[in-house]
């Protein structure tokens, strides 16, 4: 009767430990396409942000006023910056928008039409960056005007 209870309970801890190492292996497979899902949502944001490599020319210009032996330190600090801004903002898509609705995006923005908006992006950006500065001077003016009485 002992061999008997010995052999069921290793058969249990057979079934067990299996059940684990099926577990681990699937969530490990949804660790791995989790993390190429945020590599590609990575590569959209770059993209889709208007900075990606578009910003390395300003990153160049500030560059040229460093001295040479900082100038590779620097952009790199600065890199590491943005990207730790892109994975920030990956998080922020992931975490509000369902994982299907941001595969369908990058999907369109793969299209002409998608192609053509992602181009337009860093002037349309630009454009609204001077817009709203001139709004924030306007509110301003009507603080400061509401501020005085």
């Amino acid at each position: 009767m002992v061999s008997h209870y010995l052999t069921i309970k290793q058969f249990t801890m057979k079934k067990f430990l299996l059940a684990i190492a099926l577990v681990s292996i699937s969530f490990a497979g949804f660790a791995q396409e989790d993390a190429e899902f945020k590599k590609e949502m990575m590569n959209f944001v770059k993209v889709n942000s208007g900075t990606g490599e578009a910003v390395d020319p300003y990153i160049d210009q500030m560059a040229a006023g460093l001295p040479d032996r900082n100038k590779e330190a620097f952009k790199s600090e600065i890199k590491a910056e943005l990207d730790e801004m892109y994975s920030q903002l990956v998080d922020v898509y992931i975490e509000n928008v369902p994982k299907e609705d941001l595969k369908k995006m990058i999907e369109f923005y793969q299209t002409p039409a998608g192609e053509s908006i992602l181009k337009a992006t860093p002037q349309v950006m630009a454009k609204n960056i001077s817009i709203t500065q001139g709004l924030m001077m306007k509110f301003q003016s009507i603080f400061q005007k509401y501020s005085a009485q």
